[in-house]
């Protein structure tokens, strides 16, 4: 389906450019970009539909009922149907995937999800938490495939991704808070979003800690210490979780062999992959397979 744009502004200046990017039988994947920091006024907004929004890029400052949501690139915001929010002034880009009512249902169903931490507690609308390396990874080729893959394969991702992050969430408690660590400073996010965007575009070479900090216009020293401390992962510990992703889903997806699955996803020999995978999948890559 071709993307359909829509703006909402004030006076000559845009605050809202709002983008259909994909419609599927059971989601759509939207793409809001917006600047409310000139805004005296929130903007208020209803969601009808179970909603994952993923901040591509920097602050998402939005109350939901009584409570007040402050994230920044790096978050997602897991919400259900049937709640008014409001946005408070920031600037940023977030995709949002809105499923329908019944794949929600079938979800918690299929996954006997009816008493889990979000899932089964009525009065918990939203829940927010931090995105991790995979979750990246099939967010950022989701948006690389929009024009390219078929529904099916559109299909698998959007519900890998999905699938993924509710497994973030699923064995937390009520009582459960995460700490947002303040960024002061938007440069920092923007140093962050770069890097990101340079490994998920190159993970399949050799890139260097150099390469990755030039591109993020910054010293290797300062990047390395403000990538840890942002994303809680070491870049290589992060490039690393974006190469077994990556490799997870093509064993699971494709006949190729394990050598050429470990060479195309970045790694420099297939002894090196399968010890890797195994550390983080627990089992080797052929009985991953064999289990997919």
């Amino acid at each position: 389906m071709p993307a359909q744009s829509t703006s909402i502004t004030t006076g000559n200046r845009e605050k809202l450019f709002s983008k259909n990017l994909f419609v599927s039988d059971f989601y759509e994947i939207k793409q809001w970009s917006y600047d409310l920091l000139g805004n005296q006024q929130d903007m208020n907004g209803f969601n009808d539909c179970l909603c994952l929004v993923y901040v591509k890029k920097g602050n998402f400052l939005f109350d939901l009922s009584v409570k007040k949501h402050e994230m920044h690139s790096g978050f997602i915001l897991l919400e259900k149907p049937g709640c008014d929010y409001r946005m408070r002034p920031s600037a940023g880009a977030i995709t949002i995937f809105n499923f329908t009512d019944h794949f929600l249902q079938q979800f918690i169903a299929d996954l006997q999800l009816e008493q889990a931490y979000f899932f089964g507690h009525q009065n918990l609308l939203s829940v927010i938490f931090r995105s991790t390396p995979a979750t990246d990874y099939l967010q950022h080729r989701v948006l690389n495939k929009l024009h390219t893959a078929g529904k099916l394969e559109m299909d698998q991702l959007v519900v890998e991704l999905f699938s993924e992050a509710a497994g973030l969430i699923t064995n937390r408690s009520a009582d459960d808070d995460i700490h947002i660590p303040l960024v002061s400073k938007a440069n920092r996010l923007t140093t962050i979003e770069r890097a990101k965007e340079y490994m998920h575009t190159h993970f399949c070479n050799d890139i260097s800690l150099q390469e990755v900090a030039e591109h993020s216009f910054t010293s290797p020293f300062h990047f390395s210490r403000l990538f840890k401390k942002i994303t809680s992962f070491s870049p290589h510990q992060y490039l690393q979780q974006v190469r077994l992703k990556h490799a997870g889903m093509l064993l699971k997806n494709s006949t190729l062999p394990v050598a050429d699955i470990a060479y195309s996803s970045g790694f420099s020999s297939t002894a090196y992959f399968a010890t890797a995978f195994k550390q983080q999948y627990k089992v080797n890559p052929l009985l991953y397979r064999k289990m997919s």
